[in-house]
């Protein structure tokens, strides 16, 4: 028996469709009404967004033109976030003028939205540690999670090679860099460092960062290390810029379960 793709592909469009039609939904929300696996639906989700049928806010999914109130007041808020951060106001003061932009009836719906997310029931504590390394100094890794049963509450430098935030403030690098990226795909979290200037590698072992993850169910995957996904790769490398080998215990992700 032949599946036809086409007509399977226009039935996952109408499912995902049928279900952001009735409120807007997050991912997590889709991937359990629809059924279909994370690769096929982060798929389609781009796919309708591409043809202006869906649109994501606040990583909510709902149909395009179905929210034109909710739609209106955030680009009204992103309009005020922008100029605010231009200004460098506060982080605190942006927050305050984002609320102010809502009308009533679309800081409820937001409301309504935040609450749909799911609930952190516990936590527990990831590192990112290098054994008996040689020369090192910068890496970057991908890390690999359930977003379904995951979330990501913070990630900070584990000290060994790159413990200062880059950000447009930073004037002291000279402990060097540790960088966080949670954006590049449902799942995904990178992290990485650097030393600075005409110095030597790091030798031994060491942490080189600490993640905080808070969990929805009790029984979920834990998070794992990948060498590459898509474009993006695990690497460490020497003052040089060539890659260090690594094997199965240069690099460990050591999970550090809270009682």
């Amino acid at each position: 028996m032949t599946i036809n793709l086409e007509n399977r592909k226009k039935t996952d469009f109408s499912l995902i469709v049928n279900a952001a039609e009735k409120k807007p939904r997050t991912f997590t929300e889709l991937l359990h009404i629809t059924k279909l696996s994370r690769k096929t639906l982060s798929l389609r989700l781009k796919e309708l967004r591409s043809s202006d049928t869906l649109l994501k806010r606040e990583g909510v999914y709902m149909l395009n033109g179905a929210s034109s109130l909710m739609n209106e007041n955030i680009n009204s808020a992103e309009r005020f976030s922008k100029v605010f951060f231009k200004r460098k106001i506060g982080t605190g003061l942006m927050l305050v003028m984002l609320l102010i932009c809502f009308s009533a009836s679309g800081y409820v719906l937001a409301k309504f939205l935040m609450n749909q997310e799911p609930v952190i029931i516990g936590n527990f504590t990831a590192t990112v540690d290098v054994i008996d390394v040689k020369n090192a100094y910068a890496w970057q890794v991908l890390i690999m999670y359930n977003s379904s049963e995951l979330a990501v509450s913070k990630a900070t430098p584990g000290g060994f090679i790159g413990a200062q935030y880059l950000a447009l403030n930073t004037t002291d690098i000279s402990k060097g860099l540790f960088v966080k990226n949670t954006d590049i795909e449902d799942g995904v979290l990178l992290v990485g460092g650097s030393l600075i200037g005409n110095v030597s590698g790091k030798n031994g072992d060491g942490s080189l960062a600490i993640i905080d993850f808070g969990y929805f169910v009790e029984d979920y995957a834990k998070p794992r290390i990948v060498l590459k996904e898509k474009i993006m790769e695990t690497y460490l490398l020497d003052p040089w810029g060539s890659l260090i080998p690594i094997e199965n215990s240069t690099l460990t992700l050591n999970i550090i379960e809270n009682e």
